[in-house]
């Protein structure tokens, strides 16, 4: 039983952290028992500090640790999360003793079904292994070639809508064999971006078309997308006022009500600089709450902010004090995160 507004909020919470080991007296103690967050994210670099191994993970032994620590201070056990894609966006590098992992690209330009599910499944039980169960993949995104962002950084799988949902499947088939949950982004597609919105605003409306949309709309209509993240790109066609991740005509009419999604719906990171440089953090929650989001990654890490946790649940708290959220709208989300906890055996103490 949730006992105040601060832990219903803070179910809502995948927090980013500092630290190896968890302290007593820690931010992210803190966190887990005052304000009950719902989860964590690992970095294995402190984009503040630099470097490899600055932040959370230095080697697998230390990692399952980490993880063990973490739970033990939980009174419901949190979703450990990670962005474990392979290539360039992966945190469980070799140089910390983990095995090598090609691109989610490199998969796709093989586009071989037994390569695609020999490497998921390797990701997978090392990810189970360790006591992450959420992972942020696979990349939805199209292919759209270069001067794009996601082809860049080699993170697409194909071109091909139905190759990309063929692959995605089987990716997910295995991390749902090891106990993993997935979470297919960026919806509604980020693959024709070339701005990128870690850096500022990002206008997808010349470039997006509804085949960026079909990997999604074909794997929700087959029940495979356990969790859904939400870009922060703009798209004047389909909202012209706001990005999609405070658009409620693209998280609650269109991926709810016309695709039919009915799991959790997570934003990226709001400190993004295509949110945070243009809607100051009460309207951030305010728009991205009542557009359906459910869960939100403060992964904290782009600007590093000791206090960032507990500002971004007073401003919900005081959001839902002045009436402009419903309590039963959190109440809402924090049912739609305990159904994948319990259908992930993640479920409460």
């Amino acid at each position: 039983m949730l006992n105040t507004i601060e832990q219903q909020v803070g179910q809502l919470i995948i927090a980013g952290f500092r630290g190896m080991t968890v302290e007593t007296g820690s931010d992210i103690q803190h966190y887990i028992k005052k304000y009950n967050i719902g989860g964590v994210i690992l970095y294995d670099e402190d984009l503040a500090i630099g470097g490899h191994g600055t932040r959370n993970i230095e080697s697998p032994s230390q990692v399952k640790e980490l993880i063990g620590q973490l739970q033990n201070n939980a009174r419901n056990n949190l979703l450990i999360s990670i962005d474990q894609e392979g290539g360039e966006v992966h945190r469980l590098r070799t140089v910390y003793g983990f095995d090598e992992t090609p691109s989610w690209n490199h998969i796709g330009l093989l586009n071989n079904e037994l390569i695609t599910e020999q490497f998921s499944r390797s990701m997978a039980n090392t990810l189970s292994d360790l006591g992450i169960n959420l992972n942020f993949a696979p990349v939805l995104d199209l292919d759209h070639g270069s001067g794009t962002v996601i082809s860049d950084s080699k993170r697409a799988f194909s071109s091909d809508p139905r190759v990309v949902k063929k692959n995605s499947k089987i990716f997910i088939d295995q991390h749902r064999l090891a106990g993993v949950i997935t979470c297919g982004k960026h919806f509604p597609g980020l693959g024709s971006a070339s701005g990128d919105t870690h850096e500022g605003f990002t206008d997808i409306s010349e470039t997006w078309t509804v085949k960026d949309l079909l990997p999604f709309d074909e794997m929700i209509r087959d029940g495979d997308l356990d969790m859904v993240m939400i870009s922060h790109s703009f798209d004047k066609k389909l909202d012209p006022i706001y990005p999609s991740s405070l658009s409620r005509i693209i998280i609650s009419d269109m991926l709810r009500k016309d695709l039919g999604f009915d799991g959790p719906v997570i934003c990226d990171d709001p400190s993004m600089r295509a949110i945070s440089d243009h809607y100051s953090l009460h309207d951030t929650f305010e728009l991205m709450l009542n557009a359906g989001v459910d869960l939100f990654c403060l992964g904290n890490n782009l600007i590093y902010d000791p206090d960032y946790i507990p500002k971004s649940i007073k401003a919900i708290i005081d959001l839902i004090n002045t009436n402009k959220i419903t309590e039963g709208r959190i109440l809402e989300s924090i049912k739609r995160i305990n159904n994948i906890k319990k259908r992930f055996n993640i479920s409460e103490r």
